[in-house]
């Protein structure tokens, strides 16, 4: 089994969006434990602030069945992409880290994905994280 972390986020009802999310992630993958939720502004597009997670899963799936089956479960929530990526969404499922490798160097790039990954799994963080996410009491 592999051990997968995923980044979840979202800027449009972020609240309902996010958990129902888990739910689907809860029910397409086993052992899914979920970080606490932040929130955070939005980075490169125009829009409201976005809910951001973190969480671990383990599965018998190949990297590429693993984000072929989030981007399901982003079309099943309404995720737009006709217009690219940057842009305010419904949900967003990214593939973090797969076992040991790191797949999205946005785990050391943004605070969205490296604080709530920090609480799942060991990375180095920058020095100073003040400020630049907020947790909230949304719980997965």
């Amino acid at each position: 089994m592999a051990s997968v972390l995923v980044g979840l986020g979202s800027n449009i009802y972020p609240e309902s969006n996010l958990q129902q999310a888990a739910v689907a992630l809860g029910q397409a993958f086993e052992d899914v434990v979920f970080s606490s939720v932040y929130r955070s502004a939005a980075v490169g597009m125009q829009g409201g602030d976005f809910l951001n997670a973190c969480c671990m899963i383990s599965t018998g799936l190949t990297l590429p069945q693993v984000k072929i089956k989030l981007k399901q479960l982003e079309d099943l929530q309404g995720r737009d992409r006709s217009e690219g990526s940057w842009k305010p969404r419904t949900v967003d499922l990214d593939v973090l880290m797969y076992d040991d490798d790191v797949v999205d160097e946005e785990l050391y790039r943004y605070a969205h994905a490296f604080v709530p990954a920090a609480e799942l799994v060991s990375i180095n963080l920058p020095e100073d994280t003040e400020g630049l996410v907020t947790v909230v009491s949304l719980r997965l």
